[in-house]
């Protein structure tokens, strides 16, 4: 088989690779919110947040890179912002510039996103290495444990999800380049004993022949596709396919495909528990309006009268929660939001639970690829995590004096069902996350 048949295989897995872009995409949106969010465990690190947020810009379309080096958190705080802001851009700018059109992201642009990753990595490092004192004062803290889960999630994201893929990417445009430049240039040369004896005469053609293939001319691939010259075509192309299907074979083994399985099917059967949030949160909603004044019961006494129907005015339940031990975090939340958010992760699970039941019954279930089932897991994840939250803040402002009447109202069932399901979520969420974390130790 010819050196075309396997540039056309190469074609093709960068094609299965490309495919999930889109996934790639939504990946680096969740990584600049994750460091944007630093700036709370962190407060004391970073310039007000408004200031922050003014400087982002979620349409930026070019990778800057600036040295600079992190200041006291003690008040020096503008390196530490300027810095936060550039990393958070230069996600925005790859999300924007090479993830629009991954066909066009060459070996150039990949070095500048790794470099762009080796940042965000160095400047956790240096954050959490400043401020190691308080993070290890109380371990259990809220404030620490945020922390740290703050830290956690943006390695995962970068090591467990979008590494591999850029990690797979150059490792085809090398092989790509390599074979390309291997056809131009070995009938010519014919093997690197001759290039040895003649290096003058021979890299001005190479160079012509990297120019010609519109590629950059790069001594250290251009190594190696010398060293390759005498290999048959029939080694390259067994080695070739060895080397991928090895790493196919690593990333979606039936063990880890089935351990995820059981990750993603633990949140389905919390579908029951986020349902039965719905009527108990809009029964709280309902009894938290304010009761229309005696002029808006006669006039919706007549209107009923005449046939029609008024529309009630509604308020949303703004309430505010604490979360922390030492370190006190207020949080504000809205009723009607949180509704909007339960409904829709009810629908997610719903959804999801159908397509899996679907693949199984039509056996493509392993056409569900590892990476598939752990963007779902993270979707959910962090959905689940919210509603969680936010209901947790919810009881919590239930519990105030000032509400203890309409609380009373509440049947006692309800209040008794909602902290039962609202601990079944909790526990699913707390054990996930061990069962996550094993498995990124066992890579």
């Amino acid at each position: 088989m010819g050196l075309n048949e396997v540039l056309h295989y190469l074609e093709e897995e960068k094609e299965r690779l490309l495919a999930g872009t889109a996934d790639l995409r939504d990946l680096y949106r969740s990584l600049a919110e994750s460091i944007r969010t630093l700036s709370v465990p962190f407060r004391r690190s970073f310039a007000p947040e408004g200031g922050i947020d003014a400087a982002i810009d979620p349409e930026s379309l070019k990778i800057t890179f600036h040295k600079r080096g992190l200041q006291s958190t003690e008040g020096e705080v503008q390196d530490n912002t300027h810095r936060l802001i550039e990393l958070i851009n230069n996600v925005y700018a790859i999300r924007n510039s090479f993830l629009g059109n991954a066909h066009f992201v060459e070996l150039k642009e990949i070095a500048d996103i790794r470099k762009v990753h080796a940042d965000i990595r160095q400047f956790l490092e240096e954050m959490y290495m400043k401020n190691t004192v308080w993070i290890l004062q109380d371990p259990n803290s809220e404030a620490s444990v945020l922390a740290r889960q703050k830290r956690k999630d943006i390695e995962e994201l970068l090591k467990e999800r979008i590494d591999p893929f850029f990690e797979r990417l150059e490792q085809i445009r090398i092989d790509e380049y390599s074979l390309r430049l291997r056809m131009e240039i070995r009938d010519e040369i014919g093997n690197q004993q001759n290039y040895r004896r003649s290096p003058e005469k021979y890299d001005p053609l190479i160079k012509d022949r990297c120019n010609r293939l519109g590629v950059t001319y790069d001594p250290r691939l251009v190594k190696v596709v010398l060293q390759d010259l005498e290999r048959s075509d029939e080694h390259l192309e067994s080695r070739l396919r060895e080397k991928y299907a090895q790493a196919d074979k690593k990333a979606d083994s039936p063990s880890m495909r089935r351990k995820y399985m059981r990750i993603l099917h633990r949140y389905l059967a919390r579908n029951k528990d986020v349902a039965a949030l719905l009527p108990i949160l809009e029964n709280v909603y309902f009894l938290f309006q304010p009761k229309p004044s005696f002029l808006a019961r006669i006039r919706t006494f007549f209107a009923r009268l005449s046939g029609r129907e008024e529309k009630s005015v509604r308020r949303d339940i703004e309430y505010s929660f604490i979360i922390g031990g030492e370190s006190i975090e207020r949080k504000e939340a809205s009723l009607e939001t949180l509704i909007g958010e339960v409904n829709q992760l009810e629908k997610v699970l719903l959804r999801t639970r159908d397509t899996i039941r679907t693949a199984q019954t039509n056996k493509r279930i392993d056409s569900i690829s590892i990476d598939k089932i752990g963007d779902t897991i993270d979707s959910i994840r962090g959905s689940m995590r919210r509603v969680f939250e936010e209901s947790f803040g919810l009881v919590q402002w239930l519990g105030k004096k000032s509400n203890q009447n309409k609380l009373a109202k509440l049947p006692e069932t309800m209040q008794r069902d909602l902290n039962v399901h609202l601990d079944a979520i909790y526990a699913t969420i707390i054990i996930n996350a061990e069962r996550l974390k094993e498995l990124v130790q066992k890579k």
